[in-house]
């Protein structure tokens, strides 16, 4: 018997497959970031051997079928389709959506994705975002591609678009390259988010680290500077310090990492914060009253 995940993701293969060949879509480039998907270790721990199985060939089965699809489209319908770009994006969408919720069928099918990924010899980062793992492996011939369309999945996993209305998402926005192209006027470079947030961090003291190692790399130029400490969380709830890092770009990095957590944590508190109280009723008979006195008892220097 299927499981509820693999019905879903062969319900929207067949739908996909119907789609009309229309028109041409371009892509560029583009800059990958990195998201955590929602998994639970514990959850695929407990997996028994035929879950496993039932995962990996579900998940191989899907990806080398739409992976078949897009080289055919590649070499036969890119100059004239669109729309059938657009089913298969959702369908890889779909697949994600399918491994992002916590159950055995979901954790069978993000099993299936790592063996599929290390069956492949694709190599990624511990964070690459896995759209962008199921994007290679159905786009992987073409590395451009892949970054267009993983930013594409992305912006709409951000925007909550539905696994249904990824391609309605996509038609609406004008296409991917204007999806990918897309950008906040009010969005920052990491280097601003770092200066945004220095003076905020430098305002919280969390404890003092002082260690001959540490002394070994201390320069006095940098006293009042910042820096990276590489540690551990330990089980009392503890860091032990590993490393220091000294490079301005890893630094950037964490700070603009902290500027976002910290712009979330204030949008998140403003949204449960309570409405304000409402001003009370202007009493305009003693306003007035005040204003006339203030005028009688008033001096002007000549």
């Amino acid at each position: 018997m299927q499981n509820a995940a693999t019905a879903l993701l062969n319900e929207t293969t067949a739908a996909n497959a119907a789609e009309t060949v229309v028109e041409h879509d371009t892509t560029a480039p583009a800059a990958n970031d990195a998201v955590a998907t929602k998994s639970t270790d514990a959850a695929e721990k407990k997996l028994t051997a035929d879950e496993v199985l039932t995962g990996i060939k579900s998940t191989s089965d899907f990806l080398d079928a739409l992976s078949a699809k897009s080289n055919e489209w590649a070499n036969n319908a890119y100059k004239t389709s669109t729309e059938q770009l657009y089913g298969m994006l959702q369908e890889c969408y779909c697949l994600y959506k399918a491994m992002e919720v916590q159950s055995r069928e979901a954790a069978a099918l993000r099993q299936g994705l790592t063996k599929y990924v290390q069956e492949k010899g694709y190599k990624f980062t511990k964070g690459t975002h896995s759209l962008t793992k199921i994007v290679k492996c159905v786009f992987g011939f073409d590395r451009r591609r892949v970054s267009a369309y993983s930013i594409v999945l992305r912006s709409a996993l951000a925007k909550g678009v539905g696994m249904l209305e990824l391609a309605n998402f996509v038609r609406d926005a004008g296409g991917v390259e204007e999806v990918r192209l897309a950008k906040s006027p009010t969005a920052k470079t990491p280097k601003q988010k770092s200066e945004l947030v220095r003076d905020r961090v430098q305002q919280h003291n969390l404890g003092k680290v002082d260690a001959a190692h540490v002394g070994a790399v201390f320069d006095a130029g940098k006293i009042d500077s910042n820096t990276v400490l590489i540690g551990t969380w330990q089980a009392d709830g503890s860091i032990v310090v590993r490393a220091v890092v000294e490079s301005d770009t890893v630094l950037t990095g964490a700070m603009a990492s902290y500027y976002t957590s910290l712009k979330k944590a204030d949008e998140d508190g403003n949204k449960n914060a309570p409405p304000p109280a409402p001003l009370p009723p202007a009493n305009t008979a003693d306003e007035k009253a005040v204003i006339e006195d203030a005028i009688a008892n008033a001096t002007v220097d000549a």
